[in-house]
């Protein structure tokens, strides 16, 4: 069964030639490598044709202009010819025996949903264990694997549209929920067999920020929406779930723009809602907004903090 392993490339001189290594290192024979150069200007190509030249029947490049991470991973889909998929990041690396192993679990599902080790910038390794067996649950707690992590039928992907190039951020789980939606099947991999590299986010603008954040909500206001039209009923964890991480995300955007936090409240949480007392929401807070209501609450609370 032949596997395309797409890695999009952007300024990554530094760290390509450790994704390059350890997918030509993997030991399903079966295998081709397509790195899409996305517009870099630092050596990245440089080091991408060489790695096609000392390869040639196993490294394909394909260069284009700075389109995005989204746009290289549909680019190298196309290019490809391998029945699944194995999107690996740049700056992330696979064991051996990740791909094989996955393949050996798939079985008929759509996606084989990989646990991965995440190595933060301070060094630390912090393992990501995936909610096996509980897709919905998975996605919406962010756990559901990741881009590096996880391997893709492509059938599924093209029956959805492949990568959404047009999302800054949150593609994979954005890409996640549309598999879902369609009625993917899911299998999982427990074991790490993927490593992820946290890189330092360095500068990003208070716009970037919020643009993020207005992402986290839309795409969890749809995944709501979806399971509301479904089947509220048994997806009513779910949907719960959902209100307290867009109700959490709202608050921090309410900060800086109130009046617009308070209108996707409306929105995307509606009547009834219930915070939830946690380690950031006050038994206080919790009482507040059920008196006064979500706007009334992140008043008090302002007035108090200025006090």
């Amino acid at each position: 069964m032949k596997v395309t392993v797409v890695i999009p490339c952007h300024n990554v001189e530094a760290l390509v030639a450790n994704a390059l290594d350890s997918a030509l290192a993997q030991d399903h024979a079966d295998l081709e490598v397509i790195a899409v150069d996305d517009g870099s200007t630092d050596g990245t190509l440089r080091i991408l044709e060489g790695y096609a030249q000392a390869h040639p029947a196993r490294v394909k490049v394909i260069r284009q202009a700075n389109s995005g991470a989204g746009a290289a991973r549909n680019a190298g889909m196309a290019a490809g010819t391998g029945e699944w998929l194995q999107f690996l990041d740049a700056d992330d690396v696979i064991l051996h025996d990740k791909i094989s192993g996955q393949l050996a679990v798939a079985g008929d599902a759509d996606m084989v949903v990989g646990d991965y080790e995440q190595l933060m910038p301070d060094g630390l390794l912090l393992s990501v264990e995936a909610l096996h067996g509980q897709p919905w649950m998975a996605l919406i707690r962010t756990r559901m694997g990741t881009t590096s992590a996880n391997l893709w039928k492509r059938s599924a992907l093209e029956a959805v549209g492949g990568w959404n190039e047009n999302q800054a951020s949150s593609q994979d789980y954005e890409l996640l929920f549309r598999l879902l939606a369609s009625g993917a099947q899911v299998a999982w991999d427990r074991r790490i067999r993927t490593h992820v590299l946290k890189r330092p986010s360095g500068s990003i603008s208070v716009t970037d920020v919020r643009a993020n954040w207005e992402r986290y909500i839309a795409l969890r206001r749809a995944i709501k929406e979806h399971l509301q039209q479904q089947d509220p009923r048994r997806h009513a964890r779910e949907i719960e779930v959902l209100r307290q991480y867009i109700f959490m995300a709202l608050r921090i955007v309410a900060v800086d723009d109130l009046p617009w936090a308070v209108a996707e409240y409306k929105r995307s949480i509606g009547k009834g809602f219930r915070p939830e007392v946690s380690k950031a929401i006050t038994e206080r807070y919790a009482l507040l907004h059920n008196l006064l209501g979500f706007a009334g609450a992140e008043r008090v609370t302002r007035l108090a903090k200025r006090r």
